[in-house]
């Protein structure tokens, strides 16, 4: 039976009901509060705060009060350690723009030096002309320091435009290395860096998916037989076919050697179709184009896949992933 004073809504306490109304919109404002801070960090906590609000509005209990407090714990400490490192990477990049600016005005500070002694002279001279009643020589003073001074509005402006070549050379150097630092050089797929990176990723938000393990068969004797270089072309044609086989919101990997991983972001039935599919997209002919030759490789992988479970680690996904190749690899015998 529900107690007299309990909310015909919800069936708790009017008190207990205000405390967590009060708690609720606190989490609230801790979102709007991270996004806030860094926009550009705080969508993945966002959805874990959201996720813990939706659970404590639709069964608060002190089992989940006391779970959502050590989750909340976690996500601002998860975001805390990522904002920091977010910062010091903000102040290095600052740091370097700031050394440009100083370097670009400690020369405009020589050069306005320069200036300003030029004008010394242009004063002096013209100041002899009118003692001088010289009407010729300070008109053509004056058209002169009128060209003087066009000319210092027009190296400013120069100075100003080398200043935000500089900059957006700069900002392009950063971005080329932060794309280097998550690429596979040999085939510009993700790397394991990248990998580890999408795999926190998802294994903090929770979310489903899955892992596919390409592997290709009797590689090694393609370097044996075909040599280094055509092995080479061979993994960059396989990276390209496979990264037109999957969504945006998904990764290819180069996991190492000739082994490629997929994080597909779907269910165990549906990566299971997806790795026959994309296998057989991946098998077949390859022409391949070394030092003015053409060779025609024939290539065939095996596939292992596995769906992450909650609670399990990385190594324990990759372990299953692993064992479901293997046996691909080697299918048991028939009876």
């Amino acid at each position: 039976m529900m107690p007299l004073d309990a909310s015909p809504q919800t069936g708790r306490d009017p008190a207990f009901q205000s405390v967590l109304d009060a708690y609720l919109s606190a989490i609230l404002d801790i979102m709007e509060a991270l996004s806030a801070i860094y926009p550009e960090l705080a969508e993945a906590y966002r959805e874990q705060l959201t996720g813990l609000q939706t659970r404590l509005a639709a069964e608060a209990d002190a089992k989940t009060l006391e779970e959502s407090r050590a989750t909340l714990h976690e996500v601002l400490t998860a975001f805390s350690t990522r904002a920091r490192r977010y910062s010091e990477a903000l102040t290095d990049r600052l740091d370097q723009t700031l050394a440009a600016v100083a370097s670009n005005e400690d020369t405009r500070s020589l050069r306005s030096v320069r200036y300003v002694g030029h004008l010394i002279d242009f004063v002096d001279q013209m100041e002899e002309s009118v003692l001088s009643m010289n009407q010729t020589r300070l008109t053509q003073q004056a058209t002169e320091l009128r060209k003087f001074a066009e000319s210092i509005e027009l190296d400013s402006r120069d100075d100003y435009t080398q200043l935000r070549d500089k900059l957006d050379q700069f900002r392009h150097r950063l971005v080329e290395a932060e794309l280097l630092a998550a690429r596979d050089p040999l085939t510009g797929v993700a790397n394991r860096r990248e990998l580890d990176r999408q795999l926190a990723s998802r294994l903090q938000s929770g979310r489903e998916f899955c892992v596919l393990m390409f592997d290709l068969n009797q590689f090694k004797n393609i370097n044996d037989e075909c040599g280094h270089l055509c092995g080479d072309e061979v993994l960059r044609q396989v990276a390209a076919r496979l990264g037109g086989q999957v969504r945006s919101r998904d990764l290819v990997c180069r996991w190492g050697g000739d082994e490629f991983v997929v994080l597909l972001d779907c269910a165990l039935d549906h990566a299971m179709t997806r790795s026959r599919q994309i296998a057989q997209w991946l098998n077949g002919a390859y022409r391949v184009h070394v030092e003015g030759r053409e060779t025609r490789v024939n290539v065939a992988v095996s596939v292992g896949v596995a769906e992450y479970v909650s609670g399990e680690t990385p190594d324990q996904l990759f372990q299953r992933v692993d064992e479901s190749l293997y046996i691909q690899k080697n299918p048991p015998a028939a009876p």
